[in-house]
């Protein structure tokens, strides 16, 4: 399965990007807990609402409660009846980052973005867990030039046919 977002960095400040693409975090950001939860969130919902699209199969609304310090919080998510993945199906992960401009770039640095996007996947029901039992290795590469303002993040979920 292959997913493809085009997003830019949270910490952009350009005023003709509209801010529900601005999720890209990076390693290197300095984001207080609060408002990188609010990146990560919705990082989570994009990445489900694809997973679920491209899956195509049948889904359920579940309730999703978090405490925390006190106060509840309530979410209908939608689900996967059936995850795609399992124990006994595994699969890699590879993010393939292609970036706006040709200034040097660390592709692992995006790692607190593909674990918001793998989470809202876990979220989606694509697979139980995303844990080393499912989910056996994680990629990143670079993949060149996106070609627009925006960089471009292609995620590679591949059947595992061979036991690591």
């Amino acid at each position: 399965m292959k997913f493809i977002f085009e997003l830019y960095r949270a910490s952009s400040k350009a005023k003709d990007i509209p801010a529900s693409k601005k999720l890209i975090l990076n390693s290197n950001d300095n984001w207080h807990p609060q408002q990188k939860a609010k990146f990560v969130e919705k990082l989570k919902d994009l990445s489900g609402a694809a997973a679920i699209r491209q899956d195509g199969g049948k889904t359920q609304l579940v309730k999703k409660v978090n405490t925390r310090k006190g106060k509840t919080k309530t979410k209908f998510i939608t689900r996967l009846v059936i995850p795609r993945y399992g124990k006994s199906k595994t699969c890699t992960a590879t993010l393939t980052v292609f970036a706006p401009s040709n200034r040097k770039s660390d592709p692992d640095n995006l790692q607190p973005t593909m674990k918001a996007i793998m989470d809202g996947f876990t979220e989606a029901g694509l697979w139980p867990d995303d844990n080393h039992e499912v989910v056996k290795y994680t990629k990143y590469q670079y993949g060149g030039l996106s070609g627009t303002k925006a960089y471009r993040l292609e995620v590679d979920i591949e059947d595992l046919t061979f036991e690591l």
